[in-house]
């Protein structure tokens, strides 16, 4: 498999997982009680949907066919998230390590990705859209880690968090 191949495979793999991360998001909804956690969790889900179009319009822009799909290792770590959630007692804080694990995963993956030399080379309209999204994906990272130390800290004295909504990615 040539560089120019295996790229295209590993970009179609990056929209992919931002369709496991939106299907993910959606089940943290489904699983926290937590009101504010759960816009933020809505919240993510757009943005995952967004940049996943996103991703696809600019590789139709070059030329690039893409037939992704959710994968089933995204269903087998949606089941296994279930499974934590309901065994365990803090069923907010167990949706948010669980979402904050796959995030530090999509972080990874963007990483891997925006240190690509080929990248650059072949699609620079790609490495564009890739690193917007990694900056996005970085801090929506950040504001997961600091929400789940507010949860560990016990600085909450009800189930109720406070949440900002990052400015990263505007939804439209």
């Amino acid at each position: 498999m040539n560089s120019r191949t295996k790229l295209v495979y590993q970009i179609n793999k990056i929209i992919q997982l931002q369709l496991d991360r939106a299907l993910g998001y959606q089940k943290a909804r489904s699983l926290t009680k937590d009101p504010s956690l759960k816009s933020l969790f809505e919240h993510y889900t757009q943005q995952s949907y967004y940049f996943a179009d996103k991703l696809q319009a600019a590789m139709a822009l070059q030329a690039i066919e893409t037939h992704v799909k959710p994968s089933w290792t995204g269903a087998v770590y949606r089941a296994w998230m279930i499974f934590r959630v309901r065994l365990s007692t803090r069923k907010d804080r167990a949706a948010l390590s669980t979402a904050l694990s796959a995030e530090k995963m999509m972080h990874l993956s963007y990483e891997l990705l925006c240190a690509n030399k080929y990248l650059t080379y072949y699609y620079p309209l790609l490495k564009f859209t890739f690193l917007k999204q990694f900056f996005s994906i970085k801090k929506t990272k950040e504001e997961l880690e600091t929400i789940l130390i507010r949860y560990d800290s016990g600085r909450q004295q009800s189930a109720e968090i406070e949440v900002s909504f990052p400015q990263s990615a505007p939804i439209q």
